[in-house]
């Protein structure tokens, strides 16, 4: 059932749907009225959903309200606690003529289902949510339901970023190599506006020829030959060193210093992967191992769920010329200790839990260390992850650059490598 109006007319203050409703409309002009396909490409919700939430009539999902007010710019705190008002006054209006609608708990909701879900449907979702919730505290948890880890996935199930991995022998130097990458004295999470920005195109996307600015040769062929690189004029360009654009067929255009001039697009170097495969570069290079930028990003979706269902990745600043698996390559060029490649987790002995230091984002970040652990991708000025370009970790209020000094490192953290799947 959906969250509907019993007064579909009249004056919007009357009704909590149609207020609602009202207030996005208004947001959304105060941001300078971003297209909704911009909007959806900001947060891999479909323009016509966006659309549908402002319309009134009927509450919109929870996730669709949210990804909306975060499109404009909107605190995701503050609108939620709108939201849940709104969807109070609807329970208790007495002539409400259906039950309102649990928050939908899939980004990418079918645009042309117009939120119709069953009440049967609606109990199953909340169930998967309590107990979603319960497990997410401990870190010995089991696996989610495939639907919801796929939701903030990229790759094949059986990619090395996407499994457990067994971390009983850590290397035989495995404190030296931690204080190596802890001695630059700052751990960090690059979010917010020091995210990688990611698109999502659609069939209706314009698409253009791409041929690298730079590196030809020196680089290896043009990984943009052949391809359709699709560009809405809508998007931003952000000035980050990486921009990722993913095609409606899974893969992933990823651009090296993009610049757009009179709506085209242009890179100065690049890689080609596939988010439908394995998490290595099929054309050109990405990072210094080899791997996709995508592989291990923390994405919008992971911090919408409150939990991060797949390994992290990571940049080390002592990195040598040497790689060990999944890199297939380093760019490494100093003569550390660190190789590209290399595992790091934390020991389970560390109770997250317990400890009441941690900031929300920083508690998520050490249980997917203690469950899946992370993998060193790249050279890197200081030890850090990498977060969705726009998105906004629970608990932080940076905008860029969120500490992660709460988490043990020092005391847990452990290195070591993780063998290709015989």
């Amino acid at each position: 059932m959906t969250a509907t109006s019993s007064h579909p007319s009249g004056d919007p203050a009357d009704d909590p749907a149609e207020r609602f409703a009202s207030e996005l409309r208004a947001l959304r002009h105060s941001a300078g009225g971003p297209a909704y396909r911009q909007m959806s490409a900001r947060t891999g919700q479909s323009s016509s959903a966006l659309s549908a939430a402002a319309q009134g009539g009927q509450l919109p999902p929870l996730d669709v309200a949210l990804a909306y007010a975060e499109a404009c710019d909107g605190d995701r705190a503050e609108w939620e606690r709108r939201w849940r008002a709104a969807r109070a006054e609807v329970v208790m209006t007495p002539t409400s003529a259906t039950a309102p609608a649990p928050p939908s708990t899939s980004p990418t909701a079918a645009p042309g289902r117009r939120w119709a879900v069953g009440a049967a449907v609606g109990a199953g979702v909340l169930v998967l949510a309590v107990v979603g919730g319960v497990l997410a505290s401990r870190p010995g948890h089991k696996p989610p339901p495939s639907d919801v880890a796929a939701a903030s996935r990229f790759f094949t199930g059986d990619d090395v970023f996407n499994q457990r991995h067994p971390r009983s022998h850590p290397a035989p130097k495995s404190a030296e190599l931690v204080d190596d990458l802890l001695t630059p004295g700052r751990a960090q999470l690059s979010t917010g506006t020091a995210g990688l920005p990611v698109y999502r195109a659609t069939s209706t996307t314009p698409t253009f020829t791409v041929t690298p600015r730079e590196h030809i040769g020196s680089w290896g062929p043009d990984p943009f030959k052949g391809v359709a690189f699709p560009w809405d004029t809508s998007w931003k360009a952000p000035k980050r060193e990486w921009t990722v654009v993913i095609t409606p067929d899974g893969r992933a255009l990823e651009c090296w210093r993009i610049k757009v001039q009179g709506g085209r697009p242009s890179c100065e170097w690049g890689a080609v992967s596939d988010t439908r495969r394995a998490s290595g570069v099929r054309k050109g290079q990405a990072t210094g191992s080899g791997l996709s930028r995508l592989a291990g990003m923390i994405t919008r979706a992971d911090w919408k769920a409150g939990r991060i269902d797949h390994a992290l990745s990571f940049g080390a600043p002592d990195n040598n010329g040497q790689y060990v698996f999944p890199a297939v390559g380093s760019d490494g060029r100093r003569k550390g200790r660190w190789r590209e490649g290399q595992f790091i987790w934390l020991d389970p002995a560390y109770d997250i839990d317990a400890d009441t230091t941690l900031k929300p984002y920083e508690r998520m970040v050490a249980k997917a260390l203690q469950e899946y652990g992370a993998f060193d991708v790249k050279n890197a000025d200081t030890f850090s992850f990498m977060s969705e370009y726009g998105s906004k970790p629970p608990g932080d209020s940076t905008g860029t650059y969120a500490p992660l000094t709460g988490i043990k490192f020092a005391k847990y953290l452990r290195v070591g490598m993780v063998s290709p799947a015989s």
